[in-house]
């Protein structure tokens, strides 16, 4: 396993993630798959750009491929907002279906902290999660608290996840 940045190369490896995601119950990816050459054009050009739309911080994407094949997606928010503190973390990742339980998120994560965070930073996660606790809380990250979420209708339960490099 590697995880590298996400590049238009991946596009075809990107199609078969995506449609594994949606068909897994995450419903993010319903749009994606309308026309994924140009949401994954989109997901690089957010690690390039200073500027999003709606103040969005830059967002770098990363994938952990393996044999060509996307097992799973990582991002990284370089600035904050109160839903980024509050809600989606600086931090975000799924894994493929057929590769959860092989330690692919606890990797990318691991990967993240050593490679692109320098300082500490937010990370959540549904409190119903514990595949995603455990990762988490394995990486070093300690509890804050945890929130009701009203954009996702659900407790979210809050971590500072400390950067390595």
């Amino acid at each position: 396993m590697e995880v590298l940045p996400a590049t238009m190369d991946h596009l075809e490896s990107y199609k078969d993630f995506l449609l594994a995601c949606l068909n897994s119950g995450i419903k993010k990816y319903e749009i994606p798959l309308q026309d994924p050459k140009s949401y994954l054009n989109k997901i690089v050009s957010h690690t390039i750009e200073d500027f999003l739309p709606n103040d969005w911080p830059k967002t770098s994407t990363f994938f952990c491929i393996e044999n060509n094949e996307i097992l799973g997606a990582i991002r990284y928010r370089h600035g904050t907002t109160p839903y980024i503190e509050r809600v989606v973390g600086h931090v975000g990742y799924e894994t493929k279906p057929t590769a959860r339980g092989k330690g692919v998120a606890k990797f990318m994560l691991s990967w993240l902290q050593q490679n692109v965070i320098t300082q500490t930073v937010i990370i959540t996660c549904e409190s119903n999660n514990l595949a995603s606790r455990k990762v988490i809380e394995s990486c070093s990250a300690k509890f804050i608290n945890e929130i009701y979420s009203h954009e996702k209708s659900a407790e979210v339960m809050r971590y500072k996840l400390p950067g390595f490099k």
